[in-house]
Formats: C-alpha cells, sequence, structure tokens
C-alpha cells in the first residue's frame, strides 16, 4: 500500500476484464515478460530500448515498481494477461497526481488488432475514478494509427495542437488526449 497524493492510502489491486488479468508489476515478472519486452517492434513509437537480458528487465521492474519517490506522484504499472492462456498481451501505466492521471498502453506485437489495448485501458480508466481521478491524460506518436484510434475508442479528445517530439534523433510529433471523468475543467 501507498499513499496517493491526496494522502488516500492506495493499494494497487490486479484489476480484470472480460479477457484479461491485469497483475500488478513486480520484478518476479522479468522472466516469463522478457520475450514480449525484447522485441524490437515494440519501441517503434516510445522512447527507450529492448533490455539486453532478464536481469536488465528485472532491474527496470523493481525500479518501476518502488515508484517515483516524489510525495505527489503515484507510479502504477500492470501486466496485462490473456486469461485464456495466461499469454502476456501488454503492459499498462498509470502515473497518478489526483485529480489527474496520465496513463499509457502497449499492446506486444503479437496481440495487436485484437483489443486488448482498449479493453485493459478501460479496466485502468475505470478503477482510476473510484480514486478521485477527474482528468485522464494519454499521449502518443501521431504516426501511432493502434494508439489513435484505441484513444478514440475510449472516449478521449485530442488536443488541437501536436507536440514537437524527437525519438531517437528523428523529429516527430505527439498528440495528447483527454478524457474527463467528471466536469472537463
Amino acid at each position: 500500500m501507498r499513499s496517493a497524493p491526496n494522502d488516500k492510502v492506495i493499494a494497487t489491486p490486479e484489476l480484470h476484464s472480460r479477457r484479461l488479468v491485469l497483475e500488478v508489476l513486480s520484478p518476479a515478472h522479468s522472466d516469463s515478460a522478457f520475450a514480449g519486452f525484447a522485441d524490437p517492434d515494440l519501441y517503434r513509437f516510445m522512447s527507450g530500448e529492448p533490455p539486453a537480458s532478464a536481469d536488465a528487465l528485472r532491474a527496470e521492474f523493481a525500479r518501476l515498481a518502488a515508484g517515483s519517490g516524489r510525495d505527489d506522484e503515484l507510479w502504477l504499472n500492470w501486466l496485462a494477461f490473456r486469461r485464456e492462456d495466461r499469454a502476456l498481451a501488454g503492459w499498462h501505466q498509470a502515473t497518478l497526481t489526483v485529480p489527474t492521471a496520465t496513463i499509457a498502453w502497449v499492446t506486444f506485437p503479437a496481440f495487436r488488432r485484437s483489443g486488448y489495448a482498449r479493453e485493459g485501458a478501460a479496466a485502468v480508466i475505470a478503477w482510476l475514478a473510484t480514486q478521485g481521478v477527474g482528468e485522464i491524460v494519454a499521449q502518443s506518436d501521431e504516426r501511432n494509427a493502434g494508439s489513435r484510434r484505441t484513444a478514440e475508442a475510449l472516449g478521449f479528445l485530442p488536443d488541437p495542437a501536436p507536440i514537437a517530439e524527437t525519438l531517437r534523433g528523428e523529429s516527430t510529433f505527439d498528440r495528447v488526449y483527454r478524457l474527463w471523468k467528471g466536469t472537463p475543467r
């Protein structure tokens, strides 16, 4: 259990959807998750590089599980496993700074175009709404059509102007999407 930015104690729960179980990320997942995270195609539209080994991934998972160390920010991470066969389909993140949360979804290449990103993100969003989050923000490389479709299917609205970014030395643009679980500000 950890304290949220509003001094509310939060136990990060396992989340469930019709086809997925979102398990709270831990270093113990590194061996089973290594193949998915080692796929270079996973990083086409996001920063980072594939881990060199399961031990490197274990260290990264430990860093993520430890959180940001900031009193006003809570890091939450889940791995999305299919209920039917426990195959690792993706990764979901939320950075909680109540009343706002920033979320991200990553679907492993073999599981794309199956609705898993939308389904897992919907479970995260539903849980965040129970934690007093009013605004949920997502950001995606504009070239990532799948992520854009996921954001739109979840009801996110795009900000009018893109943000100039650089990804591995290449100029690109990201779009910020916003979803209000209360009254928009």
